[in-house]
C-alpha cells in the first residue's frame, strides 16, 4: 500500500524529523474525540507528511483500518511543531503500515490549513528545500530525468551533426 501511494505523490519529500500530535476526527459527526497521540514526521513536503509514531500495535490496529479506504471514519487533525510556532491542519491518511513490536508509519495528505498556517508551512517547507541535500519525490525525479534525457538529446545531436558533416566532406571530394 506504502509503494502504491509514494509513487503518486506531487510534491517533493524532504527529510525533516518535526514533533507532531494528531487527534482523530470523526467524518460523519465533525467531532474530535479526546483521544491524542504523538509522534514524528519523517518527511515533509508542501501537500503532505509521512508520520512515525510509537503505539501499542493492537490497540492501533482497528484505529489504522478506519483511518483508510472507502469506509474510513476519521481524518486527522494534526499540530505540526516549527520551533517555536505550531501550525494546524486536517489531513487525510493515505497509506499506514505497522510495523511490530510497536510502530505505526502513516503517509498523510494535508486536506486543510488556515491561510496564516499556510503560509507558516510554505515558507518553512522552502526554508528547508532550500537548505536539504535530501530531496525526494516524483517532482525531483522528474527533473532529473528531464535533464538526463536533454543530456542524451544533445550528445546524439552533436553526434548527428559530426555525422554529417564528415558525409558533406566526402560528398565534395
Amino acid at each position: 500500500m506504502q509503494d502504491a501511494w509514494i509513487g503518486r505523490r506531487t510534491h517533493p519529500r524532504i527529510d525533516v524529523n518535526l514533533p507532531v500530535y494528531f487527534g482523530l476526527i470523526d467524518i460523519k459527526r465533525g467531532r474530535k474525540p479526546k483521544a491524542r497521540y504523538s509522534g514524528e514526521t519523517i518527511d515533509v513536503s508542501v501537500k503532505g507528511l509521512g508520520i512515525r509514531m510509537n503505539c501499542h500495535i493492537l490497540h492501533m490496529i482497528p484505529i489504522a483500518i478506519d483511518m483508510m479506504g472507502d469506509n474510513k471514519k476519521y481524518d486527522l487533525e494534526i499540530g505540526i511543531e516549527l520551533g517555536g510556532e505550531k501550525v494546524l491542519a486536517v489531513a487525510e491518511v493515505k497509506w499506514s503500515l505497522l510495523e511490530l513490536p510497536h510502530l505505526l508509519k502513516m503517509g498523510v495528505f494535508i486536506k486543510e490549513m488556515g491561510h496564516e498556517e499556510e503560509g507558516k508551512w510554505t515558507r518553512f517547507i522552502e526554508k528547508q528545500y532550500r537548505e536539504s541535500p535530501q530531496k525526494t519525490g516524483p517532482t525531483l525525479r522528474v527533473i532529473e530525468s528531464i535533464q538526463m534525457a536533454s543530456n542524451h538529446l544533445n550528445k546524439a545531436s552533436d553526434r548527428i551533426s559530426q555525422q554529417m558533416k564528415a558525409y558533406e566532406v566526402k560528398q565534395e571530394r
